[in-house]
């Protein structure tokens, strides 16, 4: 089989790139051949393919008014990268395209191309763009849900893209474009790594039948190790993953180190803690290593999470996870068995639950035990490559 991976990214940046590579190695290894379609960006991998993508154009590059009007509209419907697709797929004629990340880069007009010419279509999501105009369902510091049902008006009024009116605009026109335009712009399956995010799609209008629930495939660079007495965060440090609970938590547990791995715009309201260590972006291999020497870990999100890595991980390397009970989370974690959630927001219940795990190290290990088997049983490469290849075939 020849399959288009189809990626706004062909440089690292996120859970959706982290899937992407990882997918990418284990389809070669099963005998498929793999061509890749992103974007052309300075920090690209080396692709044969590369002359056959697109120019790279992102909104947050446009500097001037005509700058600006030029990337909202090629961030509805990119005719570029339409045309670059359509060249591509004469060429190599695949039977099947496994999509990433389209918004505001490729944008949708990808499935056009390859709806006419016969190629089977799934697209994974890795948050909620398809119908939040700013990818979160969270903003004034909140979930919010307020655009259900196309009330994209509500994302102007709440300046819920970057705080600004303009790029808020910029996303709410957007998404009443792709609406409007559904039935052309969407794949043949749509593919929900977590339950909470196939039914709040359904619950958004979008058709059952198109909804395919596959969880996200999990693989880690290091093995379990023993229990440290430390906690660990990985993430990056934006608001929405929970960062002033992370920093307040932390004031209140003043005799344990919190490491911390990630950066972002929230990175000062940690640096004042003194039991608080800034690691900055690592590879992910010196992420993994530490999470897996790690006591416990943090995931103190306050946005409804679909299905993070930063979770999955930690699991799949024997750590007692304390998360906050947010969006598909609790899929993840059966309180009490194999990890421990808390309400979003609560400081103080999340540095109960870290206490509590540090100073019982058996039940700690018995619950990181029980979550590396779940992860192992439900995440497993085995299991996703053949979940994906009878959606694709």
């Amino acid at each position: 089989m020849k399959l288009l991976l189809v990626n706004s990214f062909l440089h690292p940046r996120g859970g959706d790139t982290t899937l992407f590579y990882e997918e990418w190695r284990g389809w070669e290894a099963r005998g498929v051949e793999v061509i890749p379609f992103a974007m052309r960006h300075p920090e690209n991998l080396v692709s044969p393919w590369s002359s056959r993508f697109p120019s790279w154009r992102s909104p947050r590059a446009a500097a001037t008014l005509f700058e600006r009007v030029r990337a909202g509209v090629v961030g509805v419907y990119n005719h570029e990268a339409a045309k670059a697709l359509e060249g591509l797929v004469r060429h190599v004629r695949p039977q099947a395209a496994h999509i990433h990340h389209l918004h505001r880069h490729l944008t949708p007009s990808v499935f056009p191309v390859l709806r006419r010419a016969g190629v089977r279509t799934a697209w994974s999501l890795h948050d909620h763009e398809l119908v939040c105009p700013n990818g979160l369902r969270f903003t004034e510091g909140a979930p919010c849900f307020r655009c259900r049902g196309g009330q994209y008006t509500q994302a102007v009024r709440h300046r819920c893209k970057d705080g600004s009116v303009a790029a808020s605009l910029a996303v709410a026109g957007e998404k009443f474009a792709h609406r409007a335009l559904r039935p052309a712009l969407l794949p043949d399956r749509l593919v929900c790594p977590s339950r909470f995010l196939a039914d709040s799609l359904i619950e958004d209008g979008l058709d059952e039948a198109l909804v395919e629930h596959v969880p996200n495939l999990v693989e880690v660079s290091a093995s379990p190790g023993d229990l440290g007495g430390n906690v660990v965060f990985a993430g990056r440090l934006t608001e929405e993953k929970g960062i002033a609970p992370l920093a307040a938590m932390a004031a209140l547990l003043p005799d344990v180190r919190v490491d911390v791995y990630g950066d972002g715009p929230e990175r000062a309201r940690l640096t004042g803690v003194a039991n608080v260590v800034l690691h900055g972006n690592c590879p992910r291999s010196t992420v993994h290593a530490a999470l897996a020497a790690a006591g416990a870990v943090v995931v103190p999100s306050l946005w409804p999470e679909n299905q993070p890595y930063a979770v999955l991980e930690a699991q799949l390397l024997g750590r007692t996870v304390v998360a906050s009970r947010v969006g598909g989370v609790p899929e993840l974690i059966d309180h009490g068995r194999d990890g421990l959630l808390v309400e979003p927001g609560q400081a103080v219940a999340l540095a109960d639950a870290v206490r509590s795990v540090l100073n019982d190290r058996a039940a700690a290990r018995e619950r990181g035990a029980r979550a590396r088997k779940r992860v192992q049983l439900n995440h497993s490469a085995d299991t996703w490559f053949g979940r994906m290849q009878a959606l694709l075939q």
